[in-house]
């Protein structure tokens, strides 16, 4: 899930054909750190046997291919293995040489091969790591006692971890493994299991059946003290995998599985391509939340378990979206892959896409198409920044392609393929995708292979317009302004730092852009400039163009007159735009304001969960400046009504969405100095009575509001708690504390030895968000003393946005430092995303707030 080969790929099409629609983004790759093709595999064949408490393993390989060219070298991708055989077609043993910075390991042969097929054979053995990438263990309290998982998480580029292999996703292949494991344990992988063969002391070896041809980072291993529970859809046996005793917390994720199976099948055109496909929950958090190896999809266990006995809407429709992201990935990833990490998008995107589509389609009452308005705002939040970069980039290295993963990579990517498809209408966009489908499975592709099937159909320049989004940065900003006959749009580019933009090119786009004037609506492809008709009409009606839009005083005032007659979609992005403009100084910040107060206290409960959340990212952007006091009483009083209108308990026929408004508003109260509201969650969390929603957020508003003996309680309640799903919840909202010196505290506690695997970076962040200048200061002596223990990709990113969350200059330098310290070269883009936001917090301080507070004192009078 997470977040150009040239010479190179003439070699690899004289064995396997030419990649489908290799166009110019291909040309200017040669700087990639790709593996000379020597040989090109065909098919692995694994046998591993890991030691679970020395935290080893050995291997053997079997790797069947063809050489394009004859030579003495044959070069593999390796990390951290150690070889001790390597034989060529049972005639040459070869000497090897490793590089570990670039993850390679060099075999040279007495003699020259010829080309044509051979067959390398080698054994080896490695370490199992600890992280959550790779090859590692995570250790976990059951009721009985400790319990050790081995897995495997490779996304991008960790399968050379496991085996000696080409780690590319443009070289797919088949593989046959087998492993040996306790008795008392089960092995999963991407195919089910073919045979069990018993063994000496307690261990049997499990062959599973061999795959389809398939990239190596989509392979997968875990051995664990699991259960199963499954059912079959569409000839294919689903499965929910889970540690020992947690089968109740699997029904729901088993029952969507099948729903989406189904769903997908239909939407796709084409049939789920293995027999088997198995959601397995990870005690613990790992690397990129979730994973989608083929036919073996792996999850963080809040990702996957539900317990109907303590999670929340919330929570409920998160499994279902990660759960659908991951499932879409079987087609959009697996099945066709992108041909290199540059192309990524093509993954993500398009998964972040589905999963609204497919919510939408099984559960309209979720209204899951609306709360998508904030995925694509994260999106233009970092495209706006000074470090964004394009969609379709290029990726060089390995470390490079960890940093894809990203906000622009699936949110930027998922609006512009929202955008697509209104373009174009929900039927062609999908017979598109079908012919796609057809014509690439078990294929590698990059984008203009999908978007040119979707052009045949619709007959509009798709291929243009998203171009015009993926090959380069930046949002469109279109200003509106009055016309003696209308009213004239001008596009820009919207930067979140304007003077950034001085002396940059323009950027030009097609913008399919819907423009309404209260009694019609029609859309146009916007470039550079036009007139429309009539006066104040709402721009980007229905919020599907990638864009902000900068209204002069007069409309604005008009839009808040009609707030309550808009949809909640274009109330929301409204909302979105006023907060982006205001703090970037395009347009007042009070226009936020205006906007929240005009919202009806009916207005749809996503609208006001948004409207709630800016309301307490303003609050956070006051930090400790005297007049915040008068701003968190103007917050209460706009959410007043709201308050009366949802009430503290369910009523009949609400939305589904009310649940996680009243928690979100409760929390806002509290926030903002509600002293009722704090004493209530304080009686609800003591006695442990209330509803499920009503205890969730009672802990967290508990954490929040937390002194030192109330944290201390709550960290005793946490190191009880056996079951990881509950601990990390208890942890979770001790980091929201707002209290500075108990944020620093809970460095220590996240980087401690009694965290649930893999959520140190997740508590840091929590945290992080909070009080990050204390929680900085807390880290700054652990990150002098070198890496922390937590996988660079999350560590990487979780120190850089604690950094970001500031606003003191001062935190710019230590977050460069940092970077140099620990982040490779070509992998420092998210230090300078942080820099961004500092300054961006600093400008907030001085100017958006100063306007807000202009505005309340307005209402006093």
């Amino acid at each position: 899930m997470r977040f150009k080969v040239g010479v190179l790929c003439t070699l690899w099409a004289l064995c396997h054909g030419p990649v489908a629609g290799a166009d110019a983004a291909r040309a200017s790759s040669q700087a990639r750190q790709v593996l000379p093709r020597t040989l090109v595999p065909a098919r692995y064949e694994l046998n591993l046997i890991p030691d679970a408490q020395a935290l080893t393993f050995k291997g053997t390989v079997e790797i069947t291919g063809d050489a394009p060219t004859g030579g003495r070298q044959i070069v593999v991708n390796a990390k951290g293995l150690t070889f001790d055989r390597v034989r060529l077609d049972d005639r040459w043993t070869g000497t090897v040489s490793l590089d570990e910075k670039l993850g390679r390991a060099a075999i040279t042969f007495p003699s020259a091969y010829a080309p044509g097929p051979h067959k390398l054979e080698i054994s080896y053995h490695g370490p199992i790591t600890q992280g959550t990438i790779g090859f590692f263990a995570m250790d976990y309290e059951a009721a009985s006692g400790k319990r050790r998982t081995l897995a495997t998480n490779f996304e991008p580029a960790d399968a050379r971890a496991l085996l000696p292999c080409w780690d590319e996703p443009g070289l797919k292949a088949t593989f046959a493994i087998s492993v040996v494991a306790p008795a008392d344990r089960m092995a999963v992988s991407n195919m089910p299991v073919a045979a069990v063969t018993p063994m000496e002391g307690g261990m049997r070896r499990v062959r599973f059946a061999e795959t389809p041809r398939m990239s190596t980072y989509l392979l997968f291993l875990g051995i664990g003290d699991f259960e199963r529970i499954h059912r079959e859809v569409d000839g294919v046996d689903v499965g929910v995998v889970f540690k020992r005793g947690d089968a109740g917390k699997a029904e729901y994720a088993l029952g969507q599985g099948v729903a989406l199976l189904h769903f997908y099948n239909g939407y796709f055109g084409v049939p789920y391509a293995l027999p088997k496909l198995d959601l397995i929950a990870a005690p613990g958090r790992i690397t990129g939340s979730s994973m989608e190896n083929w036919g073996a999809i792996f999850f963080s266990q809040d990702d996957l378990l539900f317990d109907t006995a303590a999670s929340t809407e919330r929570e409920r429709q998160m499994v279902f979206l990660v759960v659908a992201h991951e499932m879409a990935h079987q087609w959009f990833g697996d099945l066709v892959t992108m041909a290199w990490w540059d192309n990524l998008w093509l993954n993500e995107g398009f998964a972040r896409w589905m999963q609204t589509h497919a919510a939408d389609a099984l559960h309209p009452a979720w209204n899951t198409g609306l709360q998508a308005a904030r995925i694509f705002e994260s999106g233009k939040r970092e495209d706006a920044k000074v470090s964004t970069h394009p969609v379709l980039q290029q990726v060089v290295s390995a470390e490079q392609a960890a940093q894809v993963f990203d906000s622009i990579t699936y949110n930027k990517g998922a609006a512009v393929i929202t955008m697509l498809e209104a373009y174009v209408g929900a039927e062609e966009f999908r017979e598109g995708v079908r012919n796609y489908m057809r014509r690439h499975r078990f294929g590698n592709t990059v984008d203009s292979d999908l978007w040119r099937e979707v052009q045949a159909v619709a007959n509009k320049p798709v291929l243009e317009i998203e171009h015009d989004f993926t090959r380069q940065v930046g949002v469109p900003l279109v200003r509106v302004a009055a016309a003696a006959d209308g009213t004239r749009l001008t596009v820009g580019r919207f930067a979140e730092d304007p003077d950034s933009l001085r002396g940059v090119p323009e950027t030009h786009w097609r913008i399919p852009l819907t423009i309404a004037d209260g009694r019609s609506a029609a859309t146009i492809v916007l470039t550079g400039s036009a007139l429309v008709q009539g006066k104040a009409p709402l721009v980007n009606a229905g919020g599907t163009a990638y864009a902000r839009v900068a209204y002069p005083p007069a409309d604005a005032a008009a839009l808040a007159e009609r707030m309550a007659q808009l949809s909640p979609m274009d109330q929301m992005t409204l909302m979105n735009d006023a907060w982006a403009l205001g703090q970037s100084g395009y347009a007042p910040a009070q226009d936020l304001m205006t906007y929240i107060a005009a919202l009806p206290p009916d207005a749809d409960p996503v609208v006001w969960d948004r409207a709630v959340a800016l309301l307490v990212a303003v609050n956070r952007a006051y930090g400790l400046d005297a007049s915040r006091s008068a701003y968190r009483s103007q917050a209460l009083k706009l959410l007043g009504p709201l308050a009366g209108s949802v009430g503290t308990a369910p009523r009949a026929g609400e939305s589904p969405n009310a649940a996680t408004l009243r928690s979100d508003l409760w929390l806002a109260q509290v926030r903002f100095g509600d002293v009722e509201a704090l004493a209530r969650a304080q009686r609800i969390f003591a006695g442990g009575q209330g509803s499920i929603p009503d205890q969730r957020a009672a802990l967290d508003i508990v954490g929040l509001a937390a002194d030192a003996s109330t944290f201390d309680a709550l960290l005793v309640r946490a190191q009880a708690a056996h079951d990881p799903l509950e601990k990390v919840r208890i942890l979770q909202a001790m980091a929201l504390v707002t209290d500075p010196s108990l944020s620093a505290r809970m460095v220590g506690i996240a980087l401690g030895p009694d965290v649930p695997s893999g959520s140190s970076g997740q508590l840091l962040a929590i945290a992080g968000i909070e009080n990050p200048d204390s929680v900085w200061r807390a880290l700054a002596p652990r990150l002098a003393a070198g890496p922390l223990p937590i996988d660079p990709q999350t560590r990487w990113y979780v120190v850089t946005s604690i950094a970001g969350g500031s606003a003191e200059p001062a935190r710019i330098d230590d977050v460069r430092r940092y970077g140099e310290q620990d982040m490779p070269a070509d992998a420092r883009r998210p230090v300078e995303a942080a820099v961004a936001s500092i300054k961006l917090n600093e400008r907030v301080r001085s100017v958006a707030l100063p306007d807000i507070d202009r505005w309340i004192a307005s209402q006093a009078r």
